[in-house]
Formats: C-alpha cells, structure tokens, sequence
C-alpha cells in the first residue's frame, strides 16, 4: 500500500513536476508549440489545453467533495468517455490563440495550488469518489493524477519529441 503523503510533500511533488514542464515549455518558440501533431494528434498547445482542462476538472470534483454539491462537469464512467472528453477539449481549443491557452493553464496551475493548500491533512488522506465504478481513491491519489503525475507524463512526451528533433536526421 501506497504511503499516504502529506499536504506539504504533495505540494512539493506539483511544484516540482511544475517547474520540470515550465523548463521544457520556456525553452520553445511559438512555431514549435503550435506545430501540428508534434505530441501524436495533438501540438503543444493542444496538449496544455488538455492539461487545463483535467485541472479544471480536478477543481469540479474537489468543490463538490467540499461543498455536498454535484459537479458541473459530465460524468466520466468508461475509458470511452475519457475519449470523448480528450476530444473535444480538443475540438474546442483549436482555434484558441497560444496565449489564451498559456494564460488559463498559469492560472489553472495557481488555482489547483491555492485549493489544495486550502485543504487539510484530513481532507487530502479522505475518500473521493469520482464516477468511475473502480475508482475508490482517496483525494491524494486524484489530486497526484491531474497534476504532478499528468504534468510529467506530458513533459517525457515533450522531452521525447525534442529528443527525435535534435537527433540527426
């Protein structure tokens, strides 16, 4: 079993799986970040929208946890729905600038920081259920996927990618 981690140690690991993908993001050109298909289907950009939008998410559940009240976001019971979802954040952010899209994902990133330094040891280490039948996990684990986790997942992709690009051709 997972240990459980603090507020303080779950913070660090956003914070610092944070400041690994701002690393990577500062060092491209607005060209690379709207390139077409770098990341599979998805440019850059389109990736950090998708990122948004999971935080976004994220801060829906944890709101209904806190407040008793229902999400404003769809429910999510099959993996089939995590696709439907992924692509029309897709569909839907394709004709944003890059800056609105950097914008709202700085911002996201504060306010994700902000609700979970709110929250308190108890809360973090509590149940939360979301919509998936097998999900049971506990808010930690919720909170670690749509961030830290999400965060590096994208930025190996990302890592990988300027790799092929520098290697020679």
């Amino acid at each position: 079993m997972e240990k459980i981690p603090t507020k303080g140690e779950l913070l660090a690991e956003i914070r610092h799986e944070w400041a690994l993908l701002e690393t990577v993001l500062n060092g491209l050109s607005e060209a690379q970040m709207t390139a077409p298909a770098t990341l599979g289907l998805w440019s850059i950009k389109d990736t950090l929208a998708h990122l948004s939008y999971w935080e976004k998410f994220l801060l829906d559940r944890l709101g209904s946890a806190i407040s008793g009240e229902a999400g404003q976001y769809p429910p999510i019971h099959t993996e089939a729905d995590v696709d439907r979802l992924n692509a029309r954040v897709f569909a839907e952010n394709q004709a944003r600038p890059l800056s609105a899209v950097l914008l709202e994902f700085r911002n996201l990133y504060t306010g994700v920081l902000t609700v979970v330094e709110a929250l308190d040891e108890a809360a973090i280490a509590r149940p939360l259920p979301l919509d998936f039948p097998l999900d049971n996990l506990i808010a930690w684990q919720i909170i670690r996927a749509n961030t830290s986790d999400h965060y590096q997942e994208h930025r190996l992709a990302l890592e990988a990618w300027l790799k092929g690009q520098a290697a020679p051709q």
